[in-house]
């Protein structure tokens, strides 16, 4: 039988003894003698050796993930960047060619086109909603197709399955960033998605209170996105580890109140958009949303973030954001707490202007995470700003 050094998929058993699972903070651990000690150093054998090689922790975690996802395994890092970064270079080489949405996360963004591009991989941008854009930059080979949906900040959503299937009938691997609707609002590995990414610091993490990152996928691929966190230290600690753990028994029952508490305040807020103090409110639960017969295919809801665009700009957004008194000002999403965001302030600032506007992030975006304060708690406080 073969032991892997991240968490596989494990049968549901009724716990024995404590119903909390144990917390090992131990940096290393003795072992009964020098060729157990060299064997398991080597990664030949199972078992704890040192904490940047794995722990007990980690692995209950990502076993989590991986039985969530329908994934051979999991690895976990210490953050979603670290993850994502991880699922890149682990399998990217000087030469390579990547090609990564206009529409993804800004992090990401940043670290292909600066770091990637200086390690000699060359880095094309194509739309996730523009199936004609990634056939094109498809017609020269590439390593490795890079997207998300639904897209952050603007709540768009791309054809999952059909932009899979492109990039594999070009030899592509596809690296999917699953973190706004993670399984079962949408599981995306039966799509034909290679890996997927998700900043557990968000709906895994649950409680805005850690940091964490996994990538889930096939064990052939998994195997040097280990090797890659081994050589480079990006393991997630004990602690944080534990916390995943904590959180994991409600993430269904999160998920589902978030989900339902989004749709009603998107559906309130069509009030003010009629009215015209918005200019237009996205959410992939509204019956007009511009990807609905794509989401009535994969996803099963509408998720847990809106936006909304002003047509005043960021001097509205900012009058708006600043009279908010129940939902916090914060980047971040997946919490208890409702969070409000300007993408052009914070989860894509390391984007020019006009990498924005191709993404199509207008300075007039705001984002909002709901949380579990109730939707009309959270209706009253965003119309008292939105109307001043």
């Amino acid at each position: 039988m073969i032991e892997y050094l991240y968490g596989t998929p494990q049968p549901h058993r009724p716990p024995i003894g404590p119903l909390s699972p144990a917390l090992q903070r131990s940096s290393t651990v003795g072992q009964p003698d020098a060729e157990t000690l060299r064997a398991v150093g080597a990664g030949e054998q199972g078992g704890e050796f040192y904490q940047r090689m794995g722990h007990v922790n980690g692995r209950a975690f990502e076993s989590l993930v991986a039985t969530l996802e329908g994934a051979d395994g999991a690895v976990s890092f210490a953050s979603g960047m670290a993850a994502m970064s991880a699922a890149l270079g682990a399998h990217l080489s000087a030469g390579d060619r990547v090609l990564i949405a206009e529409e993804v996360y800004g992090g990401t963004s940043a670290f292909a086109l600066h770091d990637l591009a200086r390690f000699g991989v060359t880095v094309d941008r194509f739309s996730s909603l523009d199936l004609n854009s990634l056939r094109t930059q498809l017609a020269r080979p590439a390593k490795m197709v890079v997207f998300e949906s639904p897209i952050n900040p603007t709540l768009r959503v791309a054809d999952i399955p059909a932009i899979a299937a492109m990039a594999k009938e070009h030899g592509a691997m596809v690296v999917f960033d699953g973190t706004f609707c993670p399984p079962p609002i949408q599981k995306v590995l039966p799509m034909g998605v290679d890996l997927v990414v998700h900043s557990a610091t968000k709906f895994f993490g649950g409680h805005s209170d850690v940091l964490a990152g996994v990538v889930a996928g096939p064990h052939d691929l998994l195997d040097a996105i280990e090797k890659w966190r081994r050589r480079t230290g990006g393991l997630l600690a004990p602690d944080p580890a534990w916390l995943c753990q904590r959180s994991w028994p409600t993430l269904n029952m999160r998920l589902q109140a978030q989900q339902e508490a989004a749709l009603q305040v998107a559906q309130g807020l069509q009030e003010d958009v009629a009215s015209g103090r918005i200019a237009a409110v996205t959410y992939p639960g509204l019956p007009d949303h511009p990807d609905r017969a794509i989401i009535d295919r994969q996803m099963h809801g509408g998720g847990c973030v809106l936006a909304m665009e002003f047509a005043g700009g960021l001097n509205q957004v900012l009058s708006v954001i600043n009279r908010l008194q129940v939902i916090a000002r914060a980047a971040s999403l997946g919490g208890v707490e409702s969070l409000s965001t300007v993408p052009a302030y914070t989860t894509h600032a390391p984007l020019t202007p006009q990498q924005r506007q191709a993404a199509g992030i207008s300075d007039g975006l705001l984002r909002v995470a709901v949380g579990l304060e109730g939707a009309d708690v959270l209706l009253a406080d965003l119309r008292q700003a939105i109307r001043g």
